[in-house]
């Protein structure tokens, strides 16, 4: 039986990147696609779709989205921060069948109070974080996102960085606060152009930017069960990609050692690649696989995860947990090469 899904907000990266997964996927057709901005066919204005959809673009109605989830089993928002927060708990309330996958930040953090000093947000119905299930199925917790009407998917950022220290804290071996630079693409920063992500300002340029007051900070150290972190992120001149260093102090601890709790953290979880030697971003780009690479010197471990900030970033663990939801295997439409280049 084929599932019904909608998606929020499609002239986004985020919500362009979905559609563009969701119509390779076997099980899952989109029927919907929402835009506050334009109309009429999307592939004027996703050329790139061109001959692989019919779809246009539908405006929110009177009714708001009432209409066009009535019938869907699943809607994907990829709508600004701060609009799901406002949307999505009164879209299920009346609709009983319906799931969410909240790609934006508003339901990443269980306490409320912390939303102003992160988002810059008074959260609208803090209510409701305590039922939403942090979606990066590689932190082990695949059974509640199985049972979740609501999961929100992880930050773009906090995806690699988890993925680099979640075998550290699991496996007991992290002695210490560890630092991490965290290097992105700009297209991490969303469609709209600012004077940070405007062309003329990557171009040639490389910068560091919001140290240690990123906010995905908050949801690393929640899900790192607490453990406090030092997070640089920085702005590089490519469009796509994260490269993740990761420097942890593991004490005693071994590079074997070391390498035997990232393959137990992992053995399940197809999508990430140990990788012998040094990570890329161009392995990444386009699909929704992370590399992971690390050695141990003198009770430092250093950990490269690189991944595709609009693939297993966001719109990629997005489908990876619809997957879940939907009792389909995890990795159903996402294993596809990238391009290479």
């Amino acid at each position: 039986m084929t599932i019904r899904a909608v998606i929020l907000g499609g002239t986004g990266y985020g919500g362009m990147e979905l559609l563009r997964y969701l119509l390779g996927h076997p099980e899952i057709e989109v029927t919907a696609l929402t835009s506050r901005s334009e109309d009429g066919p999307v592939v004027d204005h996703l050329p790139h779709l061109r001959g692989l959809t019919d779809l246009a673009f539908t405006k929110e109605g009177p009714e708001g989205f009432d209409g066009l989830v009535a019938d869907a089993d699943l809607v994907f928002s990829a709508r600004p921060h701060g609009v799901a927060a406002a949307e999505l708990p009164g879209l299920l309330d009346r609709h009983a069948h319906l799931k969410a996958i909240d790609l934006s930040g508003d339901f990443r953090l269980k306490d409320a109070t912390l939303y102003p000093r992160w988002y810059a947000m008074e959260h609208p119905h803090p209510e409701r974080l305590a039922e939403a299930v942090y979606g990066l199925p590689e932190a082990g917790d695949r059974e509640s996102i199985r049972e979740a009407r609501l999961v929100s998917n992880p930050g773009c950022h906090a995806t690699a960085v988890l993925l680099s220290l979640l075998p550290l804290v699991a496996g007991g071996l992290l002695e210490g606060r560890p630092h991490v630079v965290s290097v992105t693409g700009s297209s991490g920063s969303g469609a709209k152009p600012s004077a940070g992500t405007h062309h003329p300002e990557r171009f040639s340029n490389f910068k560091a930017y919001k140290p240690l007051r990123h906010q995905h900070v908050a949801e690393i150290e929640q899900t790192l069960g607490g453990t406090r972190i030092d997070f640089v992120p920085c702005s590089a001149p490519i469009a796509r990609g994260i490269h993740v260093t990761a420097f942890a102090p593991v004490g005693d601890a071994d590079e074997e050692t070391v390498r035997a709790a990232f393959a137990t953290q992992y053995a399940t979880s197809p999508l990430v690649r140990p990788v012998p030697g040094d990570v890329e971003v161009r392995a990444v780009a386009g699909t929704s696989f992370a590399d992971v690479s690390l050695v141990v010197r003198e009770g430092t471990a250093v950990v490269n995860v690189v991944i595709d900030n609009l693939g297993k970033g966001m719109a990629g663990t997005a489908v990876q947990n619809a997957n879940l939801m939907c009792g389909l295997e995890e990795t159903t439409g996402l294993l596809r090469p990238g391009a290479g280049l």
